[in-house]
C-alpha cells in the first residue's frame, strides 16, 4: 500500500484547496436564500416574463422557487463545471503527469505488478472523489440547517452532491484512460474537458430546441439533470449508478492498456 499512501500525501494539498473553494461557493449563497424566498412571488412573475427559449435552456419553472431549487440554479451549474475540472486535473496528476515526467519508470522497475500500481492509484483517486462528495454534501446540509428557515428537501440536496460524484468518477476515469493512451498531461486534460464541454453544450442545446432534443441522449447531463431534479422533485439514483459503473468500465479498459503499453521515450 506504499503507492496508495504516497499518492494520498502528494495530492492532499490540491484536494484541500479545491474542496475549500467549493465550500465557499455554497457559503456565498446559503445565507441569502431566506431573503430570496421572501420575494418568491416576484421571482415567479419574472420567470413567467422570460422568453420560452430561456426557460427551456435553464430548465426552470415555478417549481424552481424553493430553497433547494434556488440553490440548484445559482450554484450547481458552477459546481458541476468545478467538479469536472477538479476530477480531470487530479486524475492527470496520477497518470499523465507521471508518464510525462518519466517518474512512472521508477515505479515500473520496482518488484510490484503493473496491475497493483494501477489499482492503488485508482483507489487513491476514488478516495479523494468520495471525500469531495461527502464534504460537499455535509457542508450544504449544515449550511441549510443553519441559514434556511423555509421548508426544503435534504434528499434533493443529497442528489446534487451525488451528481457531482458521478461527474467526478465519469470524467476522472475518462482522463485516466486518455492519460494512459497519450501519456501527455495537457493533451489528456484538453480531450477530457472538451468532452465535458461538448456534453454540456449538447444538453443545453437539446433542452432549448425540440428539434435537437435527441442530442441530449449523447450527454451524461441529461441523465443527472439539475433542472429535471428540481421540477420533478426526484433524484436520479439509478441513472447515477449506471454512469458510475460506465466510469469503472472505462477504468478497466485503462487497466488493460496500462499492463501492456510501454512508456513513450
Amino acid at each position: 500500500m506504499l503507492i496508495l499512501k504516497k499518492e494520498l500525501r502528494s495530492n492532499i494539498k490540491l484536494f484541500i484547496i479545491w474542496a475549500f473553494v467549493l465550500f465557499l461557493f455554497s457559503y456565498m449563497i446559503a445565507p441569502f436564500i431566506d431573503t430570496v424566498m421572501k420575494d418568491s412571488e416576484e421571482m415567479i412573475n419574472f420567470i413567467k416574463s422570460l422568453p420560452k427559449f430561456m426557460v427551456k435552456i435553464f430548465n426552470i419553472s415555478e417549481n424552481s422557487i424553493t430553497p433547494e431549487g434556488f440553490f440548484g440554479m445559482k450554484i450547481m451549474m458552477m459546481a458541476q463545471i468545478f467538479a469536472g475540472v477538479f476530477s480531470t486535473i487530479l486524475a492527470s496528476n496520477f497518470f499523465a503527469n507521471e508518464f510525462e515526467n518519466k517518474t512512472i519508470e521508477y515505479l515500473l522497475v520496482k518488484p510490484v505488478s503493473r496491475k497493483k500500481i494501477y489499482l492503488e492509484k485508482l483507489i487513491a483517486i476514488l478516495i479523494f472523489y468520495t471525500l469531495f462528495f461527502l464534504i460537499f454534501c455535509a457542508s450544504v446540509l449544515v449550511l441549510f440547517k443553519v441559514y434556511v428557515s423555509y421548508e426544503y428537501s435534504p434528499y434533493i440536496l443529497f442528489g446534487y452532491s451525488l451528481y457531482l460524484y458521478v461527474i467526478e468518477i465519469f470524467f476522472g476515469c475518462l482522463t485516466i484512460f486518455l492519460s494512459i493512451i497519450f501519456q501527455k498531461t495537457m493533451f489528456s486534460i484538453s480531450l477530457s474537458l472538451s468532452t465535458f464541454i461538448l456534453m454540456y453544450i449538447i444538453d443545453i442545446l437539446g433542452s432549448a430546441n425540440e428539434n435537437f432534443s435527441f442530442l441530449r441522449y449523447l450527454s451524461i447531463f441529461k441523465y443527472i439533470s439539475i433542472g429535471d431534479t428540481i421540477n420533478n422533485r426526484v433524484v436520479y439514483i439509478n441513472n447515477s449508478i449506471i454512469l458510475i459503473l460506465i466510469g469503472f468500465v472505462i477504468s478497466l479498459f485503462g487497466l488493460k492498456i496500462f499492463t501492456r503499453k510501454d512508456v513513450n521515450i
